[in-house]
């Protein structure tokens, strides 16, 4: 839902522009600016080199965390929560891979598999409510911009009957002054010229 919001707002946009009085000259001058920023050679190279870094950051990450589930099983559920955004399938199998080795450890490393529980639903907590104020933020910009979407529709629209009563008032006028000069004219004819056709 919110994600439909997010393209409403940005619909509401793109007609606010297109419709805007400088209209497809403003739009096209826009689209340029933003296709002439897109290709130009520094934010071509920046691209490159940001999917370059990505590319090889990728397999030392996921090198990284496995050295750390061999390592200790206290560690590998913090670390799957921190890893999760990037590699859902690997926390959950170091979940599994924490929770079988707690349960046949001895008694320190039941321990140690408590404390690291009690450390990943801490981390889990905190990605909730990250979750929840991102989620809330979001359904607050949409509001805020269905909300100005709403009173400018009303601004336009009382705009636009104050325009038609101002017309059916300036009509109004110049008939009742049109008739007024009719009316005028007839008080002007002599009423013999009336009587003498009448005879």
């Amino acid at each position: 839902m919110n994600a439909r919001l997010l393209i409403l707002g940005f619909g509401i946009a793109v007609g606010y522009v297109v419709g805007a009085r400088a209209g497809r000259e403003r739009y096209d001058q826009m689209k340029g600016k933003a296709t002439e920023l897109w290709e130009s050679p520094r934010v071509s190279h920046a691209r490159t080199s940001v999917e370059d870094y990505a590319r090889t950051q990728a397999p030392i990450l996921r090198d990284k965390a496995e050295a750390v589930v061999k390592a200790t099983p206290g560690f590998v559920t913090e670390t799957a929560k921190d890893v999760s955004d990037h590699a859902r399938e690997f926390a959950g199998s170091a979940r599994e891979t924490a929770i079988d080795f707690a349960h046949s450890a001895k008694v320190s490393a039941q321990e140690l598999t408590d404390n690291a529980v009690a450390s990943a639903k801490e981390l889990a907590d905190r990605a909730a409510a990250t979750a929840r104020g991102a989620v809330g933020r979001v359904t607050e910009t949409a509001d805020d911009v269905r909300d100005n979407a709403t009173k400018t529709a009303a601004e336009i629209r009382e705009r636009g009957e104050s325009a038609i009563d101002r017309a059916f008032t300036t009509a109004g006028m110049a008939r009742d002054e049109a008739l007024a000069s009719l009316d005028d004219d007839d008080d002007d004819e002599p009423e013999n010229t009336t009587t003498a056709s009448q005879k």
